[in-house]
């Protein structure tokens, strides 16, 4: 009997810290292991995905598979070009509310098919914060390199001691180099992850390219850094031993 996937929600404690990007690429680099790997979309009103994954909108989204209007088959996309990856777009309304216990129990009914399910929240601590956390196995924070984003994270993080089953790990993301070592907004990478308070899952560095790549619904250039980085985020979630490479 198959085992079930693990299914890792993505969340952040504002917008704009790179979280739908990291998600879609961390996403295609499981894929390319060979996992098989669903991307879940929880916007409120039309989402991201479809753009980023060079998706057509159908009829059938996340609303109509919670209130059991479509059948998962109905709702899940098969990426085109990239085997072994599929999305479920985010709902339409944008006043739907989650039901945790719902949307657990469907994230778990999709877990026999995937091997992981990478559910990208919205910010903030909607309805759809409790539901993913009782869905979820694990939790990765995504902040920058910035007191602000860092203390807002932490936040997070103490949201989730609601849900002690839940492991939490943090991503640095956007992180430039040149400019931390310059201005110091942070002594270190040691003070985020004191400041968040959870291990360090990945630290993914700033590219200019990969907003306007992924938002073309194209895939990183191998010799994006921030590719490489989350193709080193995808090992580690799969357990293998690799560096940060920070």
């Amino acid at each position: 009997m198959k085992q079930k996937g693990t299914i890792v929600m993505a969340v952040s404690g504002k917008g704009g810290v790179g979280k739908s990007c990291l998600t879609v690429t961390v996403g295609r680099e499981l894929a390319r292991l060979g996992q098989r790997t669903l991307l879940v979309e929880m916007e409120l009103g039309l989402g991201v995905l479809d753009v980023m994954l060079g998706l057509e909108r159908g009829v059938c989204c996340l609303a109509d598979l919670l209130d059991s209007r479509c059948d998962a088959k109905d709702c899940v996309m098969a990426v085109p070009g990239e085997p072994g990856l599929w999305a479920l777009l985010s709902v339409n309304e944008k006043d739907f509310v989650y039901d945790p216990a719902v949307f657990a129990e469907k994230m778990d009914e999709l877990a026999g098919s995937f091997d992981w399910i990478l559910i990208e929240t919205p910010p903030g601590y909607g309805s759809w914060f409790a539901a993913a956390c009782q869905a979820a196995d694990e939790a990765v924070i995504v902040a920058t390199p910035d007191l602000p984003c860092l203390r807002q994270g932490r936040e997070v993080s103490d949201l989730l001691e609601d849900w002690p089953s839940v492991r939490q790990r943090l991503i640095v993301n956007r992180l430039d180099s040149k400019r931390f070592c310059a201005w110091r907004p942070i002594a270190n990478l040691d003070v985020a992850i004191d400041q968040v308070g959870v291990p360090l899952l990945g630290v993914v560095p700033e590219d200019g390219r990969l907003s306007y790549w992924i938002n073309a619904g194209k895939s990183l250039p191998q010799d994006s850094g921030a590719r490489k980085a989350c193709q080193r985020i995808a090992r580690r979630l799969l357990g293998q031993a690799v560096e940060l490479g920070i």
